[in-house]
């Protein structure tokens, strides 16, 4: 939107963000891949902290993830460079915050709460 087209001539990058929160408010955007664009274009856009369901933590997501789509302990354990024992940590903890006792319980707690 800031480079000239044949159409139209360029916004000035105010314009631009402004346009495009105005396209997020009409349904037209999604309003976080817009403030991920605007904040990558230097603009000042509000932080939103979410909060993770069953008060999980950032890496129990992370592991949570990985459960859901299937990985072993091992490997897991490898792509996060920590120990398989951490690992088997991180998994006891996040099956006692969701409260379920199998990967299959895990794997729905993810599916149910959109962490996939």
């Amino acid at each position: 939107m800031t480079e000239p087209r044949p159409h139209r001539i360029a916004l000035a990058p105010d314009q631009a963000a402004e346009e495009l929160r105005r396209e997020v408010r009409s349904g037209h955007l999604d309003g976080d891949a817009v403030n991920a664009v605007l904040a990558e274009a230097g603009h000042q856009v509000p932080r939103v902290r979410r909060e993770r369901p069953a008060s999980l933590s950032e890496r129990e997501v992370e592991v949570l993830r990985l459960i859901a789509r299937g990985h072993a302990n091992r490997f897991m354990a490898e792509g996060l460079h920590v120990s398989p024992d951490t690992i088997k940590h991180h998994i006891q903890h996040i099956y006692d915050k969701v409260g379920v006792s199998t990967r299959a319980g895990a794997r729905l707690f993810a599916m149910e709460n959109a962490l996939l």
